[in-house]
């Protein structure tokens, strides 16, 4: 905020005023040329109640310090020749104080404002649930089956945690305010466009259906300042129709498939493409109560491609021996999924 030079004026006497008159009795010899200063116009008046006001928040004892010593210095002040030169330099010294004081509030009070939550809300869906809703922002969220997360809007960003599952945006256009989203593995940052997020125990898989996505590995996120691009080359922009994994070892990668299909579950559907036995165990524990499990073993994991109805999981995994070589268990409360050996297996 600028100011005038007559505000400026009018602020140093005020300071000046302020540091003689503060203790001072009914008696002191300037209390008379203080009122004359002070009532011989508005703008004085209102200058010395902002030192005032400062004063009273100005409660950090570093502050305190630095005006208790100008003070003590005003005595000295009065009991020596140099009074009047001395005097200008703490008045000078006060006026730095008293805008630097006005300036680090306005900051720091700024910023608390910009970081408020505006809207907070946690979206949890059970077993073999679809949630969609519309947030205040008219941001389209569609939360699959067995999903959590957390969804915080504040001035300067829209954030979300994908804590478990996988979801969909569709996100309403704000330059000013970015939409960022935190699935464990990578940050995830859009303004506007159609995406969709599927958090799995060894993997992050991003769909984008249009618009423009970063995505930067959780490990080389930085705040520094200094040197923005040193991670650069692990930072991935997905753009129309693109998908990308994140693995747990921070390493992103772009894949050869359709984003379509990671927004199927939007109308009960479920896609599987070339999709591993760990993937498939994870996804269909998201509608069923008796919870998937996969038993890896090296050089002998299964790919397999199929689209389902959500309606019909116990179906598809009766089905599964059929289409693929793995057997299918029941072990106590879960179902295991376990790769056949094949005849090259068996020869090793």
């Amino acid at each position: 905020m600028s100011h005038s030079p007559a505000q400026r004026s009018a602020r140093q006497a005020a300071i000046k005023w302020f540091v003689i008159m503060q203790d001072a009795d009914t008696e002191h010899p300037e209390r008379s040329r203080f009122e004359e200063w002070l009532l011989s116009h508005p703008a004085h008046q209102r200058a010395y109640q902002e030192v005032c006001a400062l004063w009273e928040d100005l409660d950090s004892s570093d502050r305190l310090l630095h005006l208790e010593s100008a003070m003590q210095q005003k005595i000295f002040i009065e009991k020596t020749d140099r009074s009047k030169k001395i005097r200008t330099v703490i008045t000078r010294t006060l006026s730095v104080m008293f805008f630097a004081a006005l300036g680090i509030t306005s900051y720091y009070g700024y910023e608390s404002w910009q970081n408020e939550p505006t809207m907070h809300m946690a979206a949890s869906t059970e077993i073999g649930q679809i949630r969609s809703q519309v947030l205040e922002d008219g941001t389209k969220l569609m939360v699959n089956a067995n999903s959590d997360i957390e969804v915080t809007y504040t001035r300067k960003e829209r954030r979300v945690i994908l804590k478990r599952g996988e979801a969909s945006f569709d996100i309403a256009k704000n330059p000013d305010r970015p939409f960022v989203v935190d699935s464990g593995l990578a940050r995830i940052t859009v303004l506007g466009t159609r995406f969709a997020v599927n958090r799995f125990s060894s993997k992050v898989r991003i769909s984008v259906d249009h618009g423009v996505v970063r995505i930067e590995p959780q490990q080389y996120l930085t705040t520094e300042k200094t040197a923005p691009n040193r991670y650069a080359e692990h930072v991935l922009t997905l753009r129309d129709n693109e998908v990308a994994e994140i693995n747990l070892n921070g390493e992103a990668k772009r894949l050869q498939r359709s984003a379509e299909d990671a927004f199927s579950f939007e109308y009960g559907t479920i896609t599987f493409d070339q999709a591993g036995l760990e993937e498939i165990a994870e996804t269909l524990s998201r509608y069923r109560t008796l919870p998937v499990s996969a038993e890896f073993a090296a050089q002998q994991d299964v790919s397999i491609t199929a689209v389902i109805q959500s309606k019909y999981v116990e179906r598809f995994i009766k089905e599964l021996p059929v289409i693929a070589p793995v057997k299918v268990t029941t072990e106590g409360d879960m179902t295991l999924l376990t790769p056949k050996k094949t005849q090259a297996s068996r020869k090793q």
